[in-house]
């Protein structure tokens, strides 16, 4: 970049020498670098599973519960965020991460030797509860080590890598499964882990704040009321969404977050922090998260079924396909981190981003009956909209948290994108169900048997419908993000070259 200097990145007396956006660069990459491989690592392993979940189920029986290995992970990663963010926060977040890590290695060796379902289950939540911590330490140490303006390029950078991660995820799962064993695919974790471990170390990171206690009454309160939520979606399908067990987690996770705020602010260093969660740029840029996590997996979930169904392609080509979506997210996210790095003007990105992802929803269930290809290029339209979402966003709530809530704003989006994961998975499901049960009664419980990988015949399902059943699930896809649009379109305007808010 030519010219300006900005003030707040460099602690050296100003000059005229060329060399200080060189070495602004060098510190840039290699605080990235540092922290990247654990981002890595956490992301992939909320979806490498996903393909090997048929090989498993063959060796180690019960196929109706297998999806409890996905499950297990994403729940004890969901309630470990917040967390995590408030002991990174107290206690150091370089010391937070190392540990997360050895969590994280801890429940990949227990799932690699787990001998029945029971222990492969417990090890998957043991790496949850590592994993958690994972994505949203890293990106609180970016946000402690350099200037607000300066954290757009790197959320933009963490962007690509969380992309990357999750559509890399299930091709990888299904390359190990397939010619090495299942069992790799957590063996592989261990030398990633110790490699992500080694490289953050070398970063230099604060202290932390000290003083800190455990909310007992809110973090009990809090992990109650994700569970029964998440449980709830995960069981919606199968057990049906008006079914009494559904709706008694339901209610009783909605309650419990409802009231966990009065609550908390009887605390006196509270987990979930009110004054935290009631700015306009934090809980709207959460809600804006979980909207887009929801649009994403439901995508990342319903494509590839779609195409097998639709369109007969196998497996692997279907996972082909998604190259496109991820390699524009990967560009959109890297660019929007720059821009927003030189402007200092976050919402812009989020707003057009998720707009241009509504539109390229819209395309995909328009041009279902056009072939593969246009599918692809429909996917490369709402892979270029969702792109902007995290770096946007995170970026907004960290400059609103300020530097010493840095875990927790990061967290509280941390916990929205899982939410987000899991709900928009579980909807889209019931809804392709529900449609396809619509316009072909007796056709649904095939689709169920073929996602839970009992691999039915696709020549007994219905064409018509099951064409008519997918653009149902992509124009709600294209809802979801229309209202985080409409909803983006209201977060007050950010700064980032402004003084970030005190606690």
């Amino acid at each position: 970049m030519t010219g300006t200097k900005p003030v707040e990145a460099s602690p050296v007396a100003a000059t005229d020498t060329p060399a200080a956006p060189s070495s602004e660069t060098l510190r840039f990459m290699g605080i990235f670098l540092a922290v990247a491989p654990a981002m890595f690592i956490g992301s992939l392993d909320q979806t490498i599973v996903a393909t090997a979940l048929p090989v498993i189920a063959a060796q180690l029986g019960s196929l109706a519960d297998i999806t409890w290995i996905v499950t297990a992970y994403l729940l004890a990663a969901t309630v470990a965020a917040p967390i995590y963010g408030r002991l990174g926060d107290a206690v150091g977040r370089k010391t937070v991460l190392l540990g997360a890590l050895a969590l994280f290695i801890a429940g990949s060796v227990a799932c690699a030797l787990s001998p029945n379902l029971t222990v492969l289950v417990i090890g998957r939540a043991l790496q949850g509860l590592g994993g958690g911590g994972l994505m949203t330490l890293s990106q609180a140490l970016i946000g402690e080590a350099v200037s607000p303006k300066e954290r757009g390029r790197f959320q933009g950078w963490f962007g690509a890598v969380f992309a990357t991660a999750s559509t890399l995820g299930p091709v990888l799962g299904g390359l190990l499964s397939e010619h090495v064993g299942w069992r790799w695919i957590f063996w592989v974790n261990v030398p990633l882990g110790l490699a992500a471990a080694v490289a953050a170390m070398r970063v230099e990171a604060e202290e932390g704040q000290g003083g800190f206690s455990l909310d007992v009454q809110g973090t009990a309160m809090f992990v109650a009321a994700t569970l029964a939520l998440l449980v709830a979606l995960s069981l919606g399908s199968s057990l049906g969404w008006t079914s009494a067990p559904v709706l008694i987690l339901l209610g009783i996770g909605l309650l419990g977050l409802a009231l966990l705020l009065p609550v908390e602010r009887r605390v006196t260093a509270p987990l979930l922090s009110p004054g935290l969660l009631t700015q306009p740029v934090v809980w709207k840029s959460a809600l804006c998260v979980l909207l887009f996590a929801a649009a994403l997996f439901g995508a990342l979930v319903q494509l590839p079924l779609m195409l097998e169904l639709v369109f007969d392609v196998s497996p692997t080509f279907a996972g082909l396909l998604l190259i496109p979506l991820t390699l524009a997210q990967v560009c959109v996210s890297t660019w929007a981190g720059m821009r927003m790095s030189t402007t200092g003007l976050p919402r812009g990105p989020l707003v057009w981003g998720l707009g241009m992802a509504t539109l390229g929803f819209v395309a995909l269930a328009a041009t279902l009956t056009l072939g593969p290809i246009a599918v692809a290029a429909s996917s490369v339209l709402f892979g270029l909209g969702l792109g902007t979402t995290m770096p946007a966003a995170q970026t907004m709530a960290q400059w609103a948290g300020g530097k010493a809530r840095l875990g927790a704003s990061t967290a509280t989006l941390s916990f929205s994108r899982s939410v987000g994961g899991v709900s928009g998975t579980a909807v889209t499901a019931a809804i392709l169900l529900a449609a396809i049960e619509h316009y072909a009664p007796g056709s649904a419980g095939k689709v169920q048997a073929l996602v839970g990988g009992g691999g039915v015949e696709r020549a007994g399902l219905p064409h018509e419908a099951i064409t008519s059943a997918f653009r149902l699930v992509f124009a709600s896809l294209a809802a979801m993000t229309a209202a985080a649009t409409l909803l983006a379109a209201t977060i007050p305007a950010v700064d980032l070259a402004a003084p970030e808010p005190t606690a």
